[in-house]
């Protein structure tokens, strides 16, 4: 465990040095992404404001619900970027070879090998929406709330990893996943507003089938509405995160083993 862990830091040092030596690249990236997350929230503004109610929800509840969107999704954008790589060139390429080669597990070469600072923008992003869309719609801050956002944060962005994953180790067999990864991504944008406004099939995917509404929707429907035990939520996203990382650690193991050289 310890050599693993002393080379995860090691990867991640050498990726964070060579991201900056393009210290213009990265800072690009950053503010693409503050300019990309600010006309988003412009458009949900409109959207929010030409309606009399979303389901009861004001213009500051949904800001603050689009906020920590960005929290969860941001740590796994840090640490998990290769797989986007992944999915879309490096087993067409033959780019993967290399990592059959070595004495450590493939999965974990993939995710220690890119560091993305730029990552940092939407935390950021994601925290000043919060505090200041929290402050303006008078979240009451207790330590059940504090936690149960700490929990959503690491274990939701846990789940987003382990959903890439799974849908990512297909392009073992099919060579190129990245369209399937990035159609069960997209539906991290049904989460930016309240579930409670989508038919049930939809809302039954997002709880379900691809959890996004679990750690984003239901902490901040508890804060505003009290709609369920902080705690007993808490285990519910814990227990999810846990079954699916499994099954996508199964699953790429499983794809894995029917790899074949491209030969390029």
């Amino acid at each position: 465990m310890l050599r693993y862990i002393h080379l995860y830091f090691s990867y991640m040092k050498r990726s964070f040095i060579s991201r900056m030596e393009y210290k213009k690249d990265t800072f690009i990236a950053m503010m693409g992404f503050f300019i990309e997350n600010a006309a988003s929230i412009a458009s949900i503004y409109f959207i929010v404001n030409s309606i009399p109610s979303l389901n009861g929800w004001s213009i500051w509840q949904v800001g603050f619900l689009y906020g920590f969107v960005m929290i969860p999704r941001g740590i796994d954008h840090m640490f998990t970027d290769e797989l986007w790589r992944l999915a879309y060139f490096r087993v067409r390429n033959g780019d993967l070879d290399m990592y059959f080669l070595r004495p450590i597990p493939v999965l974990f070469q993939v995710l220690s090998e890119t560091f993305q600072p730029d990552a940092f923008g939407e935390l950021i992003v994601g925290t000043v929406m919060l505090v200041i869309c929290g402050i303006m719609s008078e979240v009451q801050v207790t330590f059940s709330m504090v936690l149960l956002f700490i929990v959503a944060s690491i274990f939701g962005a846990i789940i987003i990893t382990s959903l890439k994953i799974l849908t990512t180790s297909f392009s073992f067999t099919m060579k190129r996943s990245g369209p399937l990864v990035q159609v069960v991504y997209n539906f991290m944008d049904y989460v930016k507003y309240p579930i409670s406004i989508f038919p049930n099939i939809i809302k039954n995917m997002l709880l379900f089938a691809i959890p996004f509404g679990v750690f984003i929707s239901l902490p901040v429907d508890t804060v505003y509405f009290n709609s369920y035990n902080p705690y007993l939520l808490m285990l519910w996203i814990i227990g999810a995160a846990i079954v699916f990382a499994v099954i996508s650690v199964l699953v790429w193991k499983l794809n894995e083993r029917k790899y074949e050289s491209t030969g390029s």
